[in-house]
């Protein structure tokens, strides 16, 4: 790991901290247990963490997080020989409405939603805390990541060794899918790009789902990488941000992994409706006849098909519009996520001559009416029907987003028979799925 970034992820790294109500078990934290049940409440705070002269920090966690609980990660530097007060970066759990927190300025520091910047100051050391918290004794918080990495100054940033190395990765345009998270859905995209790789064939509005931050709009950015990087560990694949530089970028694509950068956007696309900056899952290096090196994207700005979303780009260029942070992931140990499943299957089954077209969900033989606000509420409904031609991923199918209809979906009578594949997503990122031919 790069000098400037720690991370602390099993027994022996946890154990040099603070445990307050909490417990050190297999690699993670959790609650206390007294008496049969979980404590409300509990705290990590880690040993002081040195490291190279800095001015910004970017906080990373993944956890396991049930219904009814959640987790805070907080942190503070020495600046000057003084720690500065701890800040925090919001509750977080997929069952919650997470909200990160408004910039706040006090002193030399900066916080914004998330990240932390010194202005004119530089820090030498970190301490990150981490709270836990339930609502259900039988229930506990489960972290097992939690680190920082440091922007680095006075220090010439590393090239590395070129790499000729191609990932891979599944390719996913802004242009196809769901509009209501169109803000941050490029952020979702390079997510499920990087898992789907490994076979994990997630639909980006799963993890748009789980990563979106609820706090009201402001001027400021609305994709969080931290809870990117939480949302990434949701469905079992550890994944942190770091402040990085050429050479780690190749270190990963060498390695076989890929990224996620934050992009300067073209006037093309702004002019189609990109934001200033977007993100993109970096695919590997490689060079032209010429012998040119290449950046490789999967870039969901770059065109409004699929698979013209895989680009090449010019080294040069990439590190102009590159702001020198990844969120980096590793492969899963497991195809079960740390919370069990997040999917269920449900049976579709019509209304019948009162609601002529309408189908509504079953699970385990009982009636589940979609609310008339699933959507305004968050939720996302959609159906697909089968294409001319397999696809490589689920998410590459050609999906209509819809509203609820009398507690159901309302779908079409064709010529001949058709088979549906109907998703209902919510805010916490689960997915009811059911097929049915009409």
């Amino acid at each position: 790991m790069d000098k400037n970034t720690v991370l602390l992820r099993d027994t022996e790294a946890f154990m040099r901290g603070e445990l307050d109500n909490v417990t050190v078990a297999q690699n993670s934290i959790v609650l206390d247990l007294v008496q049969g049940g979980y404590v409300p409440y509990g705290c990590y705070t880690s040993a002081p963490l040195p490291m190279p002269l800095f001015d910004a920090l970017r906080v990373s966690w993944n956890a396991a997080s049930p219904d009814g609980t959640a987790v805070e990660a907080q942190c503070r530097v020495l600046v000057d020989g003084n720690w500065t007060q701890w800040v925090g970066f919001g509750k977080w759990s997929p069952c919650l409405h997470r909200e990160g927190v408004p910039y706040q300025e006090r002193g030399p520091v900066q916080r914004w939603h998330d990240h932390l910047q010194l202005d004119s100051k530089c820090a030498t050391m970190v301490q990150l805390r981490i709270y836990l918290y339930t609502r259900d004794e039988k229930a506990s918080p489960l972290v097992t990541l939690l680190g920082a990495s440091t922007h680095v100054v006075d220090v010439i940033p590393a090239r590395g060794r070129p790499v000729n190395a191609r990932m891979h990765l599944m390719p996913y345009a802004v242009a196809h899918r769901a509009p209501a998270l169109r803000p941050w859905m490029d952020l979702a995209i390079a997510l499920a790009s990087l898992t789907n790789r490994w076979g994990a064939d997630l639909l980006p509005e799963e993890f748009a789902q789980v990563l979106r931050d609820w706090r009201t709009p402001d001027d400021h950015d609305p994709r969080s990488l931290s809870f990117a990087a939480a949302a990434a560990a949701r469905w079992g694949f550890p994944a942190w941000v770091a402040y990085a530089d050429l050479a780690l970028l190749r270190a990963e694509a060498r390695a076989g992994c890929g990224a996620v950068v934050t992009l300067q956007s073209t006037p093309a696309q702004i002019a189609a409706g990109a934001p200033e900056r977007h993100c993109a899952a970096l695919r590997g290096f490689a060079s032209s006849l010429d012998g040119e090196p290449k950046v490789l994207l999967c870039d969901p700005y770059a065109a409004a098909e699929d698979f013209d979303c895989e680009i090449e780009m010019p080294l040069d260029d990439f590190m102009v519009a590159w702001d020198n942070v990844a969120l980096l992931m590793r492969q899963r140990k497991s195809s079960t996520p740390p919370q069990g499943r997040t999917r269920c299957s449900a049976w579709i089954r019509p209304v019948g001559t009162d609601a002529p077209g309408v189908y509504r969900l079953y699970l385990n033989g009982e009636e589940h009416p979609l609310p008339d606000d699933f959507c305004a509420q968050g939720g996302i409904l959609a159906y697909s029907l089968p294409d001319e031609h397999p696809h490589a991923t689920t998410a590459h199918r050609q999906f209509s987003y819809v509203e609820p209809t009398q507690g159901g979906i309302q779908l079409e009578h064709g010529d001949t028979p058709r088979k549906y594949t109907v998703y209902a997503i919510g805010t916490d990122g689960r997915m009811i799925v059911g097929d049915v031919t009409v």
